[in-house]
């Protein structure tokens, strides 16, 4: 449905998905979506307080990204190699709607023991997010157009890990509704 993606894509090669959200450049193309790097809850704060639209936080300190899943403006907690979870940071997740990327680019930027060390943390992660049913959304994270991939590629590589990939279809959709259904309110409200 939705792919995440860290350039503005104008291509006309089809990758599977309706839309893509482009978080860092400017785009005319692509849905707009605002990224934010903080490495404090102080900092993460004030960053907040001028932004609107879909907002996605990367920090590699856990107590920042808890902090960020407790906002009300926050929407994504984006995925890069140095981003840390926790436990209660999933359930916080599920609590308070906010979405978790898992990128294909981030298992393609790691090599050797690195990268089968990061399959663990990710098997680890998909257990997790299964038990709390937390809303999270697979993409392909790209940086340039040769980190694209198609939406069948992406799906088949982390239902190999363990990943929901019908749950995260449904996130997804979900996602793409809010954003372009203007009768969409909320799941089971709409307007007529």
């Amino acid at each position: 449905m939705i792919d995440f993606i860290r350039f503005d894509y104008r291509g006309t090669v089809d990758f599977g998905f309706k839309t893509y959200v482009v978080f860092g450049e400017e785009t005319e193309s692509n849905y707009q979506g605002c990224m934010i790097y903080a490495s404090s809850t102080k900092e993460l704060r004030e960053m907040l307080r001028g932004v609107d639209g879909l907002i996605g936080v990367m920090s590699e300190r856990v107590e920042v990204n808890r902090y960020a899943v407790m906002r009300k403006k926050v929407d994504v907690l984006l995925d890069f190699p140095g981003r840390k979870l926790d436990y209660p940071t999933f359930k916080l997740a599920r609590e308070k709607d906010v979405l978790i990327e898992v990128s294909l680019s981030t298992l393609m930027c790691f090599e050797g023991w690195r990268r089968v060390n990061y399959l663990d943390e990710l098997r680890t992660m998909f257990r997790v997010i299964n038990k709390f049913d937390t809303p999270f959304i697979l993409t392909s994270g790209a940086e340039n157009i040769y980190g694209m991939r198609k939406k069948s590629q992406i799906y088949h590589v982390f239902d190999f890990l363990g990943a929901d990939v019908e749950r995260a279809k449904f996130w997804a959709e979900r996602l793409y509704r809010r954003l372009y259904d203007d009768s969409y309110i909320m799941d089971g409200v709409e307007i007529l």
